[in-house]
């Protein structure tokens, strides 16, 4: 279980003590017994600055169109864009934050998304304003660089709860961007969509430097930019076309090439990750049965996290002359989601306290069940406001409590010289899912289409169900995670004796 007072799954071998050549013996900090609360803070509003950079966007697409005075399919690069250097950066600068210190490494990551900010407010054309959400993908590394400070910095017996806490916070972040894109829009204008980040991300970066200690260097070697660039190349060949598979056709030359590519790419990154002796992240550690199985629920949860976000506002948005339609406003739509925000909030909060009684699995399942409930409520009735409000509310809770608790587990299975890349790569897969979603509703909404531009109210109801049993996967895979480890990792070992006699006792092979 994902224990406050005592051991967590694979963790014992974190609780002793190294050898006095490994890296982490040197460079590692003592744990700050007292002042957690302000890193706690401190890491909140900075993993909520970067989600609301990512969520604020999408409500206001139709906004920056305009602005930029492009079509429907150039404004598209604004969130692919964003997704892809997301994605290629999120593990990359969460290893080298183990390797050169995730502090510093931190405040340059808000430095340069600042920087980003900064060119997309400016931004009049859309070739600028890619060139800026590019920049701002740099942001993604904020959930992994802060969950390897808090094992590197809190008391062991804190960690969970607040790795949670960090979690929950910023998974709220995206809730909340959804609620102040129209108000923002309305009233500043489009530009500052993007200004308001660059002043919340530069004022971070100066929280970081004064309140967060140094958390030291927790991996040995010089970066595998080889190894780098090999995943670099297989997430944008797998992304790309999950994103812009839609436009292009699931069949498609282009597209079955890119997804072929993609899987050439990923077995070159696996090849040249395996034989390397510092590898960007341990393919050992992906066999450890927490990490894998953690992987795969999170893929769900990014499923229908995602999707909820994406396309409740725009159901909301439907005209009433479809004859279903609800035809809220922007503001509006955005309004509706606060209910679902204050649920995800206190149930992330919460999961912190419930994992000192309850195992990491059943926490988990105990947050699979609402989303299931969510969507399909929202599939069965969603010709009312309230009815929408409810269900959300339900998902909310269930959000809140399982990415809350997916975080920890990621956190507690690895050796604490891949917390990083581990961290970075479990956002990553969410990510990932967060596009199958994408396109897996958009594709089902797209047949549906009516004469009017819309879909049809057939093509929601489907789309939800289908989400809803995208949920019921993540509750099965939630229970493939496994319960207290039986085995102790011997404290003589070498780091890469500890992955791999780990990986023996957890591999599903």
């Amino acid at each position: 279980m994902i224990g406050l007072d005592g051991p967590v799954f694979v963790c014992e071998y974190w609780t002793m003590k190294s050898t006095p050549d490994s890296p982490r013996h040197a460079s590692k900090p003592d744990p700050i017994a007292h002042g957690t609360g302000l890193l706690l803070a401190t890491l909140s509003i900075a993993t909520v600055s970067y989600t609301l950079v990512q969520s604020m966007v999408n409500p206001g697409l139709e906004a920056l169109r305009g602005h930029v005075h492009t079509d429907q399919v150039g404004v598209s690069w604004v969130l692919t864009a964003f997704l892809l250097s997301s994605a290629v950066l999120t593990p990359v600068l969460g290893r080298l934050g183990d390797r050169v210190g995730k502090r510093n490494t931190m405040m340059a990551m808000l430095g340069v998304l600042t920087v980003g900010s900064v060119i997309a407010a400016l931004a009049t054309s859309l070739p600028l304003l890619v060139v800026g959400r590019v920049v701002q993908g740099a942001g993604g590394a904020t959930l992994p660089l802060a969950f390897g400070i808090v094992r590197d910095l809190v008391p062991r017996a804190k960690v969970g709860a607040t790795v949670g806490m960090i979690a929950a916070t910023s998974s709220v972040g995206g809730a909340i961007g959804v609620l102040v894109t129209g108000p923002i829009i309305t009233h500043l204008g489009v530009p500052w969509l993007f200004w308001l980040p660059a002043i919340a991300n530069a004022a971070v970066a100066l929280a970081v430097f004064l309140f967060i200690p140094r958390s030291g260097v927790t991996a040995e070697g010089r970066m595998n930019w080889a190894a780098a660039l090999a995943l670099a190349a297989t997430l944008v060949l797998l992304l790309l076309p999950l994103s812009l598979g839609q436009e292009w056709g699931w069949g498609s030359a282009r597209t079955l090439v890119l997804f072929a590519a993609a899987i050439v790419a990923g077995g070159i990154w696996a090849a040249v990750e395996t034989r390397s002796r510092h590898p960007l992240i341990d393919m050992q550690v992906f066999r450890l049965r927490p990490v894998w199985t953690a992987n795969v629920a999170s893929f769900f949860f990014g499923v229908t996290l995602y999707s909820s976000f994406g396309f409740i506002p725009s159901f909301l948005q439907v005209p009433t002359s479809t004859g279903y339609g609800l035809g809220e406003s922007i503001a509006v739509s955005g309004l509706l989601f606060l209910p679902i925000t204050v649920t995800q909030f206190v149930s992330g909060f919460a999961a912190g306290p419930l994992a000192r009684i309850i195992p990491a699995k059943h926490l988990l399942v105990l947050g699979s069940v609402p989303v299931i409930v969510s969507f399909s409520l929202i599939s069965a009735f969603h010709e009312q406001v309230w009815q929408i409000i409810v269900a959300t509310s339900i998902g909310g809770i269930g959000f809140g409590i399982g990415l809350s608790a997916l975080s920890a587990v990621v956190v507690h299975a690895v050796p604490a010289e891949h917390t990083g890349a581990a961290s970075g790569m479990n956002a990553n897969i969410r990510t990932i899912g967060g596009a199958v979603g994408a396109a897996l509703v958009s594709s089902v909404l797209t047949s549906s289409t009516t004469g009017g531009g819309y879909p049809s109210d057939g093509g929601y109801t489907a789309a939800f169900a289908l989400l809803a049993v995208a949920a019921v996967a993540g509750l099965a895979s939630c229970l493939l995670i496994p319960g207290r480890s039986r085995h102790t990792v011997h404290s003589q070992d070498t780091p890469a004796q500890r992955v791999a006699e780990l990986a023996d006792q957890h591999s599903p092979f």
